[in-house]
């Protein structure tokens, strides 16, 4: 008793040391917090052993007409008393001194030690044990809890140290709500609950509920937000601190709510405290569930390498301290009935967590832990499916078949025997897919990586899946490629993720020509690629030199035709210019100047015909002239610019359905190609849109983007039919958009109407004049 004192005292002070080390009450509060939980569950211990006790310990989860009780030392006989011994562990305690627990609690007088007390038991059958009330033995609550305390107090003692040693880690703060709630309530549940505390009632009873209750749901609730902590990025986000106080609150929310339903639903004060004693049972379930669940989703989704290696960490030591207590414990006693570990050590199995939790936030890079964590991984899995499998088997060979208890153990021993090889290598391969991806399965990399190219719909995303799917299949957090232009030099195409550690660069060949480099960055600094890994990437390269030699023939003849497009509108463009400016002046001149000498030359002469014939001539070549310049180029372009052009022909087209045009009248000077299928797609769209959409709003829209020009149209009719097919002005906005380089969309959003996207980028290559002629 003096020495769990001293223990306790000292953690209060040491933590206590804690507050004024901190900047922000995101640290003071789950301080103070640690400190209130520790003191409860010092004095609950206090409380404990300070009062009378009958030497039983009652185990959670009770019933609503008594309680089972453990016994963990010698019991006391009561010469001449009635039931000739005290109670023994098993016994089902349902009255203490005349009073039956299903009519209430606290209802005995508290007694002296020395005192004898009559209490009602079922055994074999009911009957009535004389004990003996005396003070609690701390020996024997020892030797049956002092593994889960050294675990608590090495949890406790690493939650101080990273506390006052990392301020700036977010996630110290939860761990020390944790490890105070788990110190304070183990404590008290290692004092024990004599079934005499039931029937005397008073502070010893609602402080150790206070304890096992509240005081554990509080440290639950700071294992989920430890676990949003850990995982969240670094510095902590707004998002990530509301989820935090949304996972300290969710378990003791939980159990309130539950304490508040289960009230009616038992028929005595005893039966409400087991009810709440199993919703206990089920918050814990479900906080390590969710703790789970959250760091596996983070560990998959976060390519951070530093969060990745603090996970794994963790991962390391749950699963060596699961394979421990499953080896050391469990196990033998499921397979053999025998403990060769006492169970009080039992705790001590945790310890590996504990050491992973350190390593995870204070020095997670000092070694390297894959291979540890993948066997760890694979002897826990095989382990927990042997252990599953044998006690389903053993159960129903002695249920189903009849079989005695040793038949059925060394027959399902025997199939566990032959099982073990098969199991560890689909275990092994399991968990190597998982950590390192397809390495070992080159036919399935190969045949992945097929896969998605043949679902990628448009060329620019051939590359991006390439890398994407490479990086999955190792498992590694970066992969990029690089394409050789004609000079030799290599430039980035395409990248995946961020490189850590060293990266592995793997040349790209079609037909024994250099076309660019795929490079795969190692899965960690200190966990380079092994030679597994390369021959892989190897294989892969032969598939991705074939796929990247196709997307540059692609993109070459793109830009071709790009180039021919924009070398197209700007001819035409200067051709307009100069019959605009230059023939068609001369004809207009010509046909002036013939008219002025037909009034000069007297009617009767000669040359009157001849001059009426060149002013005829003149105006009719003046016709075709000018006809030639509109088809050429709309003229709106040069003389109102996209957007007032645009808008011009939007007006003609006004009617029924209000048009809208968006964009500022003097944008960037674009390409002659750009601005030409700018135009022809706005006005082809708003023309189906007024023609076939029913609409009575149509909204058009030009903006410079990023890199080019963005086009857009809405409109609030009836939207696109399920089956229809595209005609050809739908083909002519697709083509043009595909003319100069761009990309072009269509749909029908659920709230209806029509979505015309269009996208023209402005560098075609090439030499051309962006200028606006009417500058």
């Amino acid at each position: 008793m003096v020495s769990r004192r001293g223990v306790g005292h000292d953690v209060c002070v040491s933590m206590w040391r804690l507050w004024p080390v901190s900047s922000g009450w995101s640290r003071r509060i789950p301080a103070g917090v640690a400190i209130v939980l520790v003191v409860l569950g010092v004095v609950a211990t206090a409380a404990g052993l300070d009062a009378p006790s009958d030497g039983s310990m009652v185990p959670l989860g009770w019933r609503a007409d008594g309680v089972v009780v453990d016994v963990p030392g010698t019991p006391v006989d009561v010469p001449g008393a009635p039931g000739g011994v005290g109670l023994r562990t098993g016994d089902l305690v349902t009255g203490v001194a005349g009073h039956r627990l299903a009519d209430g609690l606290g209802v005995v007088p508290r007694p002296r030690p020395g005192t004898t007390l009559l209490y009602d038991v079922v055994r074999e059958r009911p009957t009535t044990v004389a004990v003996r009330v005396g003070r609690p033995d701390p020996y024997p609550l020892l030797v049956a809890g002092w593994g889960d305390l050294v675990f608590v107090l090495a949890l406790a003692g690493l939650a101080v140290a990273l506390y006052l040693r990392r301020p700036e880690e977010p996630a110290t703060a939860p761990l020390l709500v944790l490890a105070a709630g788990l110190l304070g309530s183990t404590l008290t549940v290692t004092a024990g609950l004599p079934a005499l505390a039931l029937a005397t009632g008073g502070a010893r009873l609602w402080l150790f509920h206070l304890n096992t209750i509240v005081a554990y749901s509080i440290s639950w609730g700071g294992l989920l937000a430890f676990t949003i902590a850990f995982t969240a990025p670094r510095p902590l986000p707004a998002r990530s601190r509301r989820a935090m106080a949304v996972g300290y609150a969710a378990p003791p929310a939980a159990m309130a709510l539950w304490s508040a339903l289960a009230a009616p639903l038992a028929p005595n004060a005893l039966g409400r405290l087991g009810l709440v004693h199993v919703g206990q049972t089920a918050v814990v379930a479900a906080a390590l569930v969710t703790s789970t669940a959250w760091g596996f989703v983070a560990y998959r989704r976060n390519p951070d390498p530093l969060m990745r290696a603090r996970t794994r960490w963790l991962m390391a030591g749950g699963a060596t301290a699961t394979l421990l207590s499953l080896a050391g414990w469990h196990l033998p006693e499921l397979l053999a009935a025998a403990r060769p570990l006492p169970p009080g050590a039992l705790g001590l199995s945790g310890l590996p967590f504990v050491a992973g939790i350190g390593v995870a936030l204070r020095r997670h890079r000092l070694f390297d832990i894959e291979r540890l964590a993948n066997r760890s991984l694979v002897y826990a899995s095989v382990v927990a499916i042997l252990v599953a499998g044998y006690a389903a088997v053993v159960a129903l060979l002695v249920s189903g078949l009849g079989l005695s208890q040793p038949v059925a153990a060394a027959l399902t021993a025997a199939g566990a025997a032959l099982a073990l090889a098969p199991l560890r290598a689909l275990a092994q391969s399991t968990v190597n897919r998982v950590m390192y991806g397809d390495r070992r399965d080159p036919s399935a990399a190969l045949t992945r990586l097929g896969t998605r190219l043949q679902a990628v719909l448009l060329p620019a995303d051939v590359l991006p899946a390439i890398v994407e799917t490479v990086a999955r299949s190792l498992r590694v957090p970066h992969a990029a490629i690089d394409l050789v232009d004609g000079s030799g030099a290599a430039h980035l195409a395409t990248q995946y993720g961020v490189p850590v550690g060293e990266v592995h660069v793997e040349p790209l060949r079609y037909h024994g020509t250099l076309i660019g480099h795929l490079r795969v960055s190692a899965r960690g600094s200190d966990d380079p690629l092994d030679p597994v890994d390369l021959g892989l990437i190897a294989s892969l390269a032969q598939q991705v030199g074939t796929a990247v030699q196709a997307v540059r023939l692609h993109d070459d003849l793109a830009r071709s035709r790009a180039e021919v497009v924009a070398s197209r509108e700007d001819e035409r463009r200067r051709l307009r210019r100069d019959l605009h400016d230059g023939l068609g002046p001369t004809l207009a001149a010509i046909r002036i100047k013939a008219g002025l000498a037909a009034r000069d030359v007297p009617p009767e002469s000669a040359a009157r015909p001849l001059l009426d014939e060149i002013s005829a001539e003149a105006a009719a070549s003046l016709t075709d002239v000018r006809r030639l310049v509109e088809a050429l180029r709309p003229p709106a372009l040069d003389e109102l610019g996209v957007v007032g052009a645009i808008r011009a022909r939007a007006a003609a087209l006004s009617g029924a359905m209000c048009i809208e045009v968006v964009g500022s009248e003097r944008l960037p000077a674009l390409p002659a190609a750009v601005e030409t299928a700018a135009y022809r797609i706005a006005v082809e769209a708003i023309t189906n849109a007024a023609r076939h959409s029913e609409a009575t709003h149509c909204t058009a829209t030009v903006a410079p983007s990023d890199g080019g020009v963005e086009v857009t149209v809405r409109d609030n009719g009836r939207g696109l039919g399920p089956d229809r097919t595209a005609g050809v002005g739908i083909r002519s906005m697709r083509e043009r958009a595909a003319e100069v380089g761009g990309v072009w969309s269509m749909r029908s959003p659920p709230g209806g109407g029509t979505h015309i996207r269009a996208f023209l980028p402005t560098n075609l290559g090439g030499d051309h004049d962006p200028a606006d002629p009417r500058r």
